[in-house]
């Protein structure tokens, strides 16, 4: 049996086992419920390849996708429901029944629909401007109050539709930038299918100069073909390569890297810095353009900026809480040595249509000299 096949087939028995003797209080209804939501999530490959009609794509999409986030809000508060109250109930039996009763677990149910169906309308709403001021020391003169707009992991396909597109567009139209940033997943799926979808981000060219580098979703689908896209739009892919800005007499040097995603379409391929930065000329300012963020410690003792994507923030509970403590620049400004690195949570969303305990997020980074 193949590999993948036999582990995913076991983490989904182990998930039903949970949930079979985890939903407390309601009998039999407990098989039911543990079986319905364990076996609709052996339709996500149908959602994954992207194999259906489109509107039983549709349907089957949003089938599965409140079902992960219905699942991963119930086993996070039946976890902290046993990691608090099993030992009390072991120590002193009958004490806390009532916490382990069908109107406790039916409480638990309706609290997680309740915040599914505000995640679901927070993602909706599209995503939110965040100005951040970068403190850069000994940032020249001519470089005071260089703008950068960071837009990252869009999605923009399957789940993410043209009217969001346009939307982003929208909320960025009036806001004065140097240059654009674009640091991946800003298309997903079949180039064929959904570039119509993409379509309206060309009208970022004629607001600065756009620069724009891969992420892991690109290299899933016709990342040859998304790239040709994006530079038919004018935009400037960097892709283990780098370009110089010049502003007022002074310069920054944007640098870009690939993916490690694509070793999936070519083995010989991988992010290399060092490539990016081959025959460089000096400039003021070096920033570097990774959709992961956790190449920050290769980049600082070359670069002032990193400007990532890829984490999504953890994009809905639990998932936002765990992130900040797995990944050291999982969200928002951190500093790696010398350098300052920005990851962006994500313009769009990918997954489930879920924002809880994360907003998405369009960026607007200001040199300041600090």
């Amino acid at each position: 049996m193949n590999k993948f096949v036999l582990i995913a087939a076991l983490i989904l028995l182990a998930l039903f086992v949970f949930l079979r003797f985890r939903l407390t209080g309601i009998g039999y209804y407990a098989w039911i419920i543990s079986g319905v939501m364990t076996a609709l999530l052996l339709l996500y490959p149908l959602v994954w390849y992207d194999v259906l009609p489109d509107t039983l794509n549709k349907i089957t999409r949003a089938i599965t996708h409140f079902d992960m986030g219905l699942l991963s809000l119930m086993i996070s508060f039946i976890t902290v429901r046993d990691i608090i109250f099993v030992p009390v109930s072991l120590a002193k039996p009958g004490l806390v029944d009532q916490v382990f009763s069908g109107t406790a677990t039916g409480c638990l149910f309706g609290v997680s629909l309740l915040l599914l169906i505000f995640g679901y309308t927070h993602a909706a709403a599209g995503p939110e401007v965040n100005y951040v001021d970068i403190n850069i020391m000994d940032l020249a003169p001519s470089l005071e109050g260089y703008t950068i707009l960071q837009i990252s992991d869009l999605h923009a396909g399957p789940a993410i539709d043209r009217s969001y597109v346009e939307n982003v567009l929208k909320k960025v139209g009036d806001i004065k930038v140097d240059v654009i940033a674009l640091t991946g997943d800003i298309a997903d799926g079949n180039f064929s299918k959904y570039h119509d979808r993409v379509a309206p981000i060309a009208e970022l060219y004629a607001k600065a100069p756009v620069l724009y580098i891969p992420g892991n979703h690109e290299y899933l689908h016709d990342g040859s073909q998304w790239r040709h896209y994006f530079e038919q739009m004018g935009f400037q892919s960097l892709f283990n390569s780098h370009t110089i800005i010049n502003r007022n007499g002074g310069s920054i040097l944007f640098a870009g890297i690939i993916d490690p995603e694509v070793k999936e379409i070519d083995p010989t391929q991988k992010p290399d810095i060092l490539l990016a930065m081959e025959n460089a000329q000096p400039a003021d300012l070096k920033i570097l353009l990774s959709h992961r963020p956790d190449i920050a410690k290769e980049a600082a003792p070359i670069f002032n900026l990193q400007l990532s994507g890829h984490t999504h923030a953890g994009q809905f509970l639990p998932w936002s809480l765990l992130m900040k403590f797995l990944l050291p620049f999982a969200s928002g400004l951190n500093k790696c040595g010398n350098m300052w690195i920005y990851t962006n949570p994500g313009t769009g969303f990918w997954g489930p249509p879920i924002r809880l305990g994360t907003t998405s997020e369009i960026t607007v980074l200001r040199l300041v000299k600090g």
